[in-house]
């Protein structure tokens, strides 16, 4: 179901006769079913619901890569098949120590690095541009007042210097944001005014031109988790992460929660369970809290038993090492 649908279908529960929602009452149902969706998805043994994975490739002498996905909360593992290898983790605290000036050649590490606002960096001296997927997010004049979308830019240009550029946004237009600024080498910061009402991309050169930024609808700013390769590479080798997504509300009608469809009911039941307090009816407030409870625990259940999956000694996937192709898994499959 839609987050439209769930939302009427919570009103039908809660004794309306009309698919069409009242404003105050919407919000409080949008609340509810965000909150048990939030709920539910941070629960143990629901991890694999908001796995994901992401590519991107190294840049020759280029160390920090931003992911190009908003919305992660955390890497799991990072591998590439150039070369057969599974990258090893270590913290911030291990690359200082043991080389604070890294050196070069093929990755076979990351480290987590903190959040960036842009994905991408200019190719070169670039004016950047902006634009949304929504109208609404331009200036907007009433007979007492007029509200801009602001969208601002903060970097460095050619010579070093910081600079900061900002622009009223035009919609679905794409409108330059640095008409006196046209030679940003990179970009720190990429922030609106207010909450954005559609996607907004940030791009270099024009409105067309290589996306560096996206803030989802809802949002002011953008966070893309961001990694160290060691040693820094010194070639392109595509890489793949696997990812934890974020749990982000749902806002646009279409949005659709992500569970199994057959259990999207038990995102009704959580949220009229917020919306009916035990006073109110004491018995259906047990009934329905039960069927809840039933609902998360055959959820799970489903989630974590998969038919497919059995265990294997050794703990590891048979016929792969994690130490690359040189040293091959032993006759039992396992690995090392």
């Amino acid at each position: 179901m839609t987050f439209l649908q769930l939302q009427q279908r919570l009103a039908r529960r809660r004794g309306a006769t009309s698919s069409t929602l009242v404003s105050a009452t919407a919000t409080r149902y949008q609340e509810a079913l965000n909150e048990t969706h939030r709920a539910i998805l941070r629960a143990p043994g629901f991890e694999q619901l908001r796995r994901a994975t992401v590519t991107f490739a190294s840049v020759a002498d280029t160390q920090q890569y931003a992911l190009p996905m908003d919305g992660i909360a955390r890497v799991e593992r990072i591998f590439e098949t150039t070369n057969d290898r599974s990258l090893q983790y270590h913290d911030i605290g291990w690359l200082r120590a043991n080389d604070p000036d890294p050196v070069s050649g093929t990755a076979w590490a990351w480290i987590p690095a903190g959040f960036q606002e842009v994905h991408t960096q200019p190719a070169d001296a670039s004016e950047v541009f902006v634009k949304s997927t929504s109208a609404s997010d331009a200036t907007t004049t009433t007979a007492s007042s007029s509200t801009d979308v602001t969208a601002y830019v903060e970097g460095i240009i050619t010579g070093g210097y910081a600079r900061t550029a900002n622009v009223a946004m035009t919609g679905a237009s794409a409108v330059s944001l640095s008409s006196a600024i046209t030679n940003f080498i990179r970009i720190t910061k990429f922030y609106l005014s207010t909450a954005a009402s559609g996607t907004v991309t940030l791009h270099e050169d024009s409105g067309s031109g290589t996306e560096l930024s996206k803030i989802a609808v809802g949002d002011s700013r953008a966070q893309f988790y961001s990694v160290f390769l060691y040693p820094t590479p010194s070639s392109v080798i595509t890489y793949t992460a696997d990812i934890l997504r974020t749990v982000l509300d749902m806002s646009n009608d279409t949005d659709e929660p992500l569970l199994p469809e057959d259990f999207h009911d038990v995102l009704v039941d959580g949220a009229e369970l917020r919306e009916l307090t035990k006073q109110d009816d004491p018995h259906r407030w047990t009934l329905l809290q039960q069927r809840y409870r039933d609902g998360v625990r055959d959820l799970r259940s489903f989630v974590i038993n998969h038919p497919d999956w059995s265990p294997q000694w050794g703990g590891g996937m048979a016929g792969i090492s994690r130490l690359g192709s040189e040293f091959p898994v032993d006759q039992v499959g396992s690995r090392f």
